[in-house]
């Protein structure tokens, strides 16, 4: 991941996220699975520190996500074509550690 941009939707109040290189499936787990929980942030965290080199899975309202012990991959459930897509585990964490930070930043904005 070269750039990730977060901005909130003034009118909807979704967290909107741009990453380059384009990646839309991490894109679309971000702002569907995780916008404003910090809960799921923290538990991601937290199952991804005690995996201990074991494969660790979560499905949510859209897409399936699996941790590796060095890759990661999103799957899409339902009726969507689109292959799974996946990448270097630390590029998943990197942009997690970033929509952590942005939270934080809104909640002490307020």
């Amino acid at each position: 991941m070269e750039e990730i941009f977060l901005t909130r939707d003034t009118e909807s109040g979704l967290i909107d996220v741009k990453i380059t290189p384009e990646n839309k499936l991490l894109k679309e787990f971000f702002e569907t699975e995780i916008q404003d929980d910090m809960a799921l942030i923290d538990y991601l965290v937290t199952k991804a520190t005690h995996q201990e080199g074991k494969d660790f899975e979560i499905t949510g309202n859209a897409f399936s996500l699996t941790l590796t012990p060095d890759r990661y991959s999103i799957t899409p459930l339902y009726e969507d074509r689109r292959s799974p897509q996946g990448g270097p585990r630390r590029e998943f964490f990197l942009l997690l550690d970033y929509w952590r930070q942005f939270l934080e930043n809104e909640h002490h904005k307020n």
